[in-house]
């Protein structure tokens, strides 16, 4: 439920916690800051084309080594078979291994959130207030203080209000409001309180 303070300068609301959003939003923020910065998405880019170049350079060589060393001295196959008859009959193992990987790997990340929110108490209210001067987080154990100045960026996703800073993020999920016109009240109050904050650069 979200209440003014009678001078109407602050606003006030409220929220419970749930483990599994407070997860999701920090692996969203996590993508979302790794991609601002420029070394780490021109790393990547580099290390794919540099893994393509790789792996076309090298099946070839892979092929003719398994051909020469492996099927035809070990299995007996006929020395009239080409490289790309092998590709063939290294494909089908190749799809059963790479299944696998990926269902290991779904299973592993799945096994990682249920960790992550095992460590997040569930069902804690937190009670944030926006004033001029900045925000407050405040549960029972645990006080954040940001003023305006801190956040970088406030926006909008997925139905909640997150609040960015270099790097990190808190919100205000959808479940903080009654409805959506309070929610866009609210919005409009904290953006301004930012924008004064942050005033345009002539």
């Amino acid at each position: 439920m979200t209440t003014g303070s009678e001078d109407d300068k602050s606003i006030t609301l409220s929220f419970v916690r749930q483990p599994d959003e407070h997860v999701a939003i920090m692996r969203q923020a996590g993508r979302r800051f790794a991609l601002r910065r420029p070394s780490n998405a021109q790393n990547a880019t580099a290390w794919f084309v540099l893994s393509a170049i790789g792996v076309g350079a090298g099946l070839p060589v892979l092929f003719h080594l398994l051909r020469g060393y492996v099927f035809i001295p070990v299995f007996g196959l006929s020395s009239s078979i080409h490289e790309a008859d092998m590709a063939i009959i290294w494909l089908v193992p190749t799809l059963i291994v790479y299944v696998l990987i990926l269902v290991y790997s779904r299973w592993a990340t799945r096994r990682r959130l249920a960790t992550m929110q095992s460590r997040i108490r569930p069902d804690v209210t937190i009670t944030v207030t926006a004033n001029a001067d900045g925000a407050s987080w405040i549960s029972t154990n645990t006080t954040i203080w940001l003023g305006w100045r801190e956040i970088a960026d406030i926006s909008r996703r997925n139905g909640r209000i997150e609040f960015d800073l270099e790097s990190f993020v808190t919100y205000i999920p959808a479940s903080a409001f009654s409805n959506q016109g309070e929610q866009d009240a609210a919005f409009a109050r904290i953006l301004g309180f930012w924008r004064a904050a942050h005033p345009v650069q002539p």
